[in-house]
């Protein structure tokens, strides 16, 4: 049998409400025989480091709990849909130990593991490239391109040019600009942002030029 441990950092389980604190409204089973290590998430969660710390945290846990029921429990919730903590039995000495080592990491420095965050940045920015963030690019690419129309280019033309772009074609375009700015995607409560309004100023005619491959000359401005 291991030997109890007391932790220094961690609160027990408690019924109340995490947006509201009230207990009213908690119809479950009572768990004050657990206690609740320093990471959490819910549906809407979007942030990297709570993600990150939640893998990180969650696996060292998950390697030393003894306990039947220690572990992930989610909770039903009315504003967010649900939400899990990593609940540790008091009964659990080595886990109870490295959420308590954890929770006072975590209080000097947010961040579990650099590399793990690194990581998961890297797939969210994947992630959000194929989903919507790819389709701005092109249509930011067209908009660019639409002072350069030939005379007799039909219309939607710049559409059409953007268009016969592979997607491979339109990553290495982006990671051209993006080299260029002040930042090229930072990461965010609601998840990954890419700096597409500072990357619209370099669309030179000779960087378009190099992205299609067109012979594009600078628009002739018109004197008045």
């Amino acid at each position: 049998m291991s030997t109890p441990y007391t932790p220094e950092h961690l609160e027990r389980w408690n019924p109340q409400d995490p947006a509201f604190g009230s207990s009213d409204n908690y119809a479950g089973a009572d768990l004050s025989a657990f206690y609740v290590a320093p990471v959490g998430v819910n549906r809407d969660t979007a942030d990297s480091v709570t993600l990150s710390n939640w893998r990180v945290v969650g696996a060292e846990l998950e390697k030393l709990a003894q306990h039947d029921e220690s572990g992930v429990t989610r909770f039903g919730h009315w504003a967010c849909g649900w939400y899990e903590l990593w609940l540790i039995h008091e009964s659990d000495a080595a886990a109870l130990e490295c959420a308590d080592s954890w929770a006072a990491a975590l209080a000097d420095y947010p961040i579990a593991d650099e590399s793990d965050l690194s990581e998961l940045e890297c797939e969210e920015e994947s992630e959000a490239w194929e989903r919507w963030a790819m389709a701005q690019w092109r249509e930011l690419l067209a908009k660019a391109l639409e002072p350069y129309a030939p005379d007799d280019a039909p219309t939607y033309w710049e559409s059409d040019v953007v268009d016969a772009l592979s997607d491979d074609d339109l990553g290495a375009a982006w990671v051209a600009v993006a080299d260029q700015l002040s930042w090229a995607c930072i990461h965010e409560s609601d998840g990954p942002t890419f700096n597409f309004k500072e990357a619209a100023e370099h669309l030179t005619a000779e960087r378009l030029a190099q992205i299609t491959g067109l012979p594009l000359a600078p628009p002739i401005a018109l004197v008045p």
